[in-house]
């Protein structure tokens, strides 16, 4: 605020002057409810319940719970290795950094390149099915048309309009603070448990589809090893997300909330996941749960309470959509400020507020650009497959950074480790693990993508169209990575990689007189 001195760095973090001669740092505001409200709305769980377990459950049978289960394995060895890697530099650019420093420049900007693309693709899908569902929402509270427009099915220019207002005001109040946007963002997190908690207790104890089996616990409940890694390659990242509690490390007010919240946030999701897998299959039949997909959540809303519980269940999937929204506008700014300080973007991208000290510059462009490529998809349906491919395919993209980062903390803490057998096990060996299965699971996804289909077609249900998608995000990172490296002449791209852990350097204050671009 106006007014008053910024407050100290935590451990691990440094500040750096701005051309006034103060010192200027992101604010130190976050406690560990914060970091693990920002990472469940960024795995939107409501969402991924609604349109994920139909999808499971066409895969697995009764064996979702199973999948949960299994999935969560080696998310938690990647959880374990930002963990580390977090104590030893806290950044806000996260495996962008620890991966340039422990691999290289070009794998960890590539890592850091993919973040950024791919959340900007998300936000530019999820802004017309914000709208969307903002007018089913309003549809299913009783009012059906509004200016001659029919709610229940609104052509695409009225969806664009609801989700662009939407995305408008969430990313002003994501400028006005990070603490404020939590906060928000816990009013709709609280929303969606109580709202899911109850409906799930319901459907456990009146459903009647079938009968509660330990056994959709079990890895026996497979009918073969390929349905089984199917199930694990759905379920694994419906998990993805939770690494937003370590995008906003720098603005902790303890050293140590990061890893506590993200482990909560993983422990939270778990749970909620594993109850609504049980839940579904109280309530639903395999074929009814296949034949609902996406619809499900609604579906046994109304089940539950009639049109009061389909409402209801509608109006959380918005609460859902509009929370991850947020979530992911902030943790984008977080990785294009950490990459804007390494001078691989423009100075202008760690701006900061000169009030609120928020990456305001960072985050209008995100928005900015978002929303044009929503608008462009609307009219271009080239442009909107590749969006919706993007999306579809993206779990190819995080099973390759978080082995990367696993990677990284293997390396990082494998000198330390050859003296510290507990040490090896937790800092390489768990890591190491754990990032070789989801790298396995993404290279069986890119297998099970392109023999799902005979022909290439540019299309977003095309499986070898889905499976390029990723390849061309990953290759047109490396001109970007060779124009930051060779004409920007980029610090990241030269320091010397034995040093030690470089202390991220503050954003440029609003008004300083580095370039914006």
């Amino acid at each position: 605020m106006p007014g008053h001195p910024p407050p100290s760095p935590a451990p691990g973090t440094a500040t750096a002057a701005a051309p006034s001669g103060h010192p200027v740092a992101l604010p130190k505001v976050l406690g560990v409810l914060d970091g693990v409200v920002l990472s469940l709305s960024n795995i939107s769980p409501t969402f991924s319940i609604g349109v994920g377990l139909g999808m499971i459950g066409a895969s697995v049978g009764v064996g979702i719970p199973a999948a949960f289960l299994l999935g969560l394995l080696p998310i938690l060895g990647i959880a374990l290795a930002y963990t580390k890697l977090n104590q030893r530099e806290a950044n806000c650019g996260t495996a962008y950094v620890w991966v340039g420093r422990a691999v290289g420049p070009m794998p960890g900007y590539m890592i850091g390149w993919v973040t950024v693309v791919t959340q900007v693709l998300f936000l530019s899908y999820a802004i017309p099915l914000m709208g969307q569902y903002t007018l089913l929402a309003v549809d299913s509270m009783g009012l059906h048309r509004v200016a001659g427009v029919n709610l229940a099915d609104a052509p695409v220019f009225a969806s664009m309009a609801a989700g662009l207002a939407l995305a408008a005001g969430l990313t002003a109040l994501a400028i006005l603070g990070v603490e404020v946007a939590a906060r928000f963002q816990l009013v709709l997190i609280s929303l969606e448990f109580v709202v899911l908690l109850a409906l799930f207790l319901w459907a456990v104890v009146a459903g009647h589809a079938a009968s509660f089996d330990l056994d959709w616990f079990s890895p026996t409940v497979f009918s073969s090893p390929s349905v089984m890694a199917m199930g694990i390659l759905l379920a694994v990242f419906m998990y993805w997300g939770w690494e937003t509690a370590f995008s906003v490390t720098e603005e902790n007010a303890d050293a140590r909330t990061s890893a506590r919240a993200g482990m909560w946030s993983l422990a939270a999701v778990a749970g909620l996941f594993l109850f609504a897998a049980v839940a579904f299959q109280r309530a639903l039949t395999p074929e009814e749960l296949v034949a609902n997909g996406e619809r499900g959540l609604p579906y046994i809303g109304e089940m539950a309470a009639g049109g009061v519980g389909r409402a209801v269940t509608t109006l959380v999937l918005l609460c859902s959509i509009i929370a991850c929204v947020q979530s992911v506008l902030i943790g984008s700014a977080r990785q294009t400020l950490a990459m804007s300080r390494d001078g691989v973007l423009g100075a202008g991208w760690a701006a900061l507020h000169n009030r609120r000290r928020t990456p305001h510059v960072s985050t209008l462009r995100i928005a900015a650009v978002s929303a044009v490529l929503a608008l462009l998809s609307a009219g271009l349906g080239s442009l909107q497959d590749i969006i919706v491919g993007s999306v579809t395919s993206v779990g190819i993209l995080i099973s390759l950074y978080y082995a990367f980062a696993a990677l990284a903390c293997a390396i990082t803490f494998a000198p330390d480790a050859r003296r510290n057998p507990r040490m090896l096990v937790v800092t390489v060996l768990v890591p190491v693990v754990c990032g070789l299965a989801l790298l396995g699971l993404g290279c069986y996804m890119v297998f099970s993508l392109w023999t799902s289909c005979d022909h290439f077609a540019f299309a977003a249900d095309n499986g070898r169209f889905l499976t390029l998608v990723p390849m061309v995000i990953l290759v047109t990172g490396v001109p970007a990575a060779l124009w930051a490296k060779y004409r920007r002449r980029a610090p990241y791209f030269y320091r010397d990689p034995a040093s030690a852990p470089r202390t991220p350097e503050a954003p440029v204050p609003a008004g300083g007189s580095a370039p914006a671009m």
